[in-house]
């Protein structure tokens, strides 16, 4: 006989993870699908980077019970300062100046991980499939069938809703035949946590230099994830540098601010680039987080919106149950999609335009940035409108992130 679900989500990661934890309370029936090992060393779930969470972030962490659980390794963002290499002038940004508590929050990715996986682990209603990979999918009589590959065996489960949360290459997506558009930025984030000579002072700190902007988020008062954008051409030459060397070179492009290097951990990278499903659903099918959208990571908006597009999709599950209709009916994800759309293609504009003037080498365009960072420093309405964008608090958003109850 065949294991039967209502939803089926493909990926066990931050995204899908954080989706199964809030669908949970439903009763639905819930699968994870997910190929890697949850502890195996290349879970990506389970690397030592930084991510920054939005106060939006933080309240839906909060409603699938998280937060509590990772409180003890966050680090607050207070201050945000902004500079160019070789200009005179910054931006600087203060949650005392804006009655903002914080900024933000800095957590290493294997700890939120840990966290969610944990969390969906002890909820009796999900099962994980792991580890197993999505071979095929078809649809018959508003049931979808998953021919899925489990420990070197063939299986069969049939489902409800296929979510598809499985990153920026996603194979559902390529399964199901939905077209992208893509754009390859050339650049390669590099990635380490480092040790300064002085505290940060929950600051998180961005440079735009000659050869890519460096950013330092806060861990704890001496400890900083360091994010190299370097040109992808150069990647292998900057991940093959000696410690002390690596350090000189950072050192050059960020300067001594917070003093001394004094020491870096083991470097990662990751490529840049922009994809763009063309559509969101198919009958009984939806896309969420990078197999939606992978967008730059200038202002570490990804993540966070595709939490906020977990509360939107949640939200609709939630009502469709409540007046008793199919989860999976193809009105219930249009809904979620025409309730997104908005912010989605608002945080696109706003990280690419970040892109071209901020990512960019062109001299032609120096006054424009230095034009772009008195705006923000002297004007208060810029300030504030920068400020709600990073926080995934403009627009409309789902009641989860407005602290209410669905």
């Amino acid at each position: 006989m065949l294991r039967d679900y209502d939803v089926t989500i493909v990926g066990a990661g931050m995204v899908g993870a954080s989706l199964a934890c809030a669908l949970a309370p439903s009763g639905l029936r819930i699968a994870i699908i997910e190929a890697v090992p949850l502890k195996d060393d290349y879970q990506p779930s389970y690397d030592d980077r930084g991510l920054t969470l939005s106060p939006s972030s933080k309240r839906i962490l909060e409603h699938i019970d998280v937060w509590g659980d990772i409180s003890s390794a966050i680090s607050p963002i207070k201050k945000i300062h902004v500079s160019e290499q070789g200009r005179f002038g910054f931006t600087h940004l203060d949650a005392s100046e804006t009655n903002i508590k914080d900024l933000g929050y800095v957590v290493i990715a294997r700890i939120l991980g840990e966290a969610l996986h944990e969390k969906m682990l002890s909820l009796k209603n999900i099962s994980l499939i792991c580890p197993a990979e999505l071979k095929s999918f078809k649809r018959k009589d508003k049931m979808m069938t998953l021919e899925i590959s489990n420990l070197g065996c063939s299986e069969s489960i049939t489902t409800g809703l296929l979510v598809a949360a499985d990153g920026s290459q996603s194979l559902v997506r390529r399964l199901a035949d939905i077209r992208i558009d893509k754009y390859d930025f050339g650049q390669t984030a590099i990635v380490a946590n480092v040790t300064t000579q002085k505290p940060n002072q929950a600051t998180a700190y961005e440079r735009f230099t000659h050869h890519g902007p460096v950013a330092l988020l806060p861990i704890d008062e001496y400890r900083s994830v360091l994010i190299l954008t370097v040109a992808t051409k150069n990647r292998n030459r900057y991940m093959s540098m000696a410690d002390a060397q690596f350090i000189d070179g950072v050192e050059t492009e960020f300067g001594r601010r917070l003093g001394k290097l004094e020491k870096v951990g083991q470097r990662r990278c990751y490529p840049i680039m922009f994809i763009e499903a063309v559509k969101q659903y198919q009958q009984q099918l939806i896309l969420l987080g990078n197999a939606a959208h992978t967008i730059h990571p200038n202002s570490a908006q990804g993540f966070n919106l595709g939490l906020r597009d977990v509360a939107g999709l949640t939200e609709c599950i939630f009502e469709a149950i409540e007046k008793r209709l199919n989860i999976d009916d193809i009105s219930i994800l249009e809904k979620y999609v025409s309730l997104r759309l908005s912010d989605q293609k608002r945080v696109i504009k706003f990280t690419n335009r970040l892109a071209s003037i901020f990512y960019n080498k062109n001299p032609l365009l120096i006054p424009a940035r230095c034009l772009a960072m008195l705006l923000l420093d002297t004007l208060p309405i810029v300030k504030k409108t920068f400020i709600q964008q990073t926080m995934g608090i403009s627009g409309l958003q789902p009641r989860i992130v407005r602290g209410q109850h669905i």
